[in-house]
């Protein structure tokens, strides 16, 4: 059946096809869900928020994964896989980094992992519905992989896609002409990781009160580099303190971050004669079919 998709050759290891055996730039991805694979699945953590993401992602229409074969880029440790096979006929799931071991869902008979760049990947046969969530930005070059991606899809069938919107300060974002460049240039991930560990509590709550004092986002982002997700997410403090720690990681150490606009990707789209069904231009999410 798998033979039926793609035109490569594979290695075969833990009952995941291989591809690449190196991570490349994706170690660091490798390293976060190695430690976290288990703090964003709904299923062990007793909430719904990967689902809801992924309802978002469809446009609230998860049944457009039913009796489907679908290709899903960039699985991770599953948090999108294991609400994907209970609807599709077939998942394949793709993903370079070694996270691909951690998968909640890698036992699953109607799972397929394979460990690859997916821009590597020859189709023979298309995909009814193609799923690539929060990845394209970490690719280094996010609009050859737009394209890429729907070398996968059939005539008929669908693209869901999104990529980080651009911040409204562009380049002046803390994260950009700051954090990003001084602590992944000078510190080991290793070290920051532990220094997480140790202080994640107390830089939570510095941060949370001076952007209580300063109303300002932008200010606590500059003098905290620590993602928070108070007030957003329904999650209890040792929860919310894993997902600072995760997305930290995730948003300083990516090899690339190439955020793009609503407007960049949509005339991309437009300019390779894609046809676009819907767009959420607040949360970057795009609907796309071959025309």
């Amino acid at each position: 059946m798998f033979a039926n998709f793609f035109n490569n050759e594979f290695s075969i290891k833990d009952n995941i096809y291989i591809l690449d055996e190196d991570d490349k730039y994706t170690k660091n991805f490798g390293k976060q869900w190695k430690k976290y694979h288990s703090v964003q699945i709904d299923s062990l953590n007793n909430f719904d928020i990967s689902e809801k993401f992924l309802q978002k992602l469809l446009f609230n229409n998860l049944k457009k994964l039913k009796n489907k074969n679908v290709l899903e880029i960039g699985c991770g440790a599953g948090r999108f896989t294991e609400h994907i096979i209970k609807y599709s006929k077939l998942c394949i799931s793709v993903d370079m980094s070694s996270s691909i071991y951690y998968n909640i869902s890698r036992k699953n008979k109607k799972l397929i992992l394979v460990k690859s760049d997916f821009t590597k990947l020859i189709p023979n046969n298309k995909f009814d519905v193609v799923i690539c969530r929060g990845v394209l930005q970490h690719t280094p070059n996010p609009f050859f992989s737009i394209q890429k991606i729907h070398e996968f899809v059939n005539k008929n069938g669908n693209v869901y896609f999104d990529i980080y919107p651009k911040p409204k300060t562009r380049i002046f974002h803390p994260k950009y002409f700051l954090w990003r460049p001084l602590i992944k240039n000078f510190i080991k991930y290793e070290t920051f990781d532990l220094f997480l560990d140790r202080y994640i509590t107390k830089l939570l709550k510095i941060k949370r009160k001076i952007k209580k004092y300063f109303k300002s986002n932008f200010i606590s982002d500059l003098f905290i580099p620590i993602w928070d997700y108070d007030g957003r997410m329904s999650l209890s403090d040792s929860q919310l303190e894993e997902w600072s720690k995760l997305d930290t990681l995730d948003g300083l150490y990516a090899m690339y971050d190439k955020p793009k606009s609503s407007k960049e990707v949509i005339k991309f789209i437009k300019s390779k004669n894609l046809l676009l069904c819907n767009h959420n231009m607040k949360e970057n999410i795009f609907h796309t079919k071959i025309k």
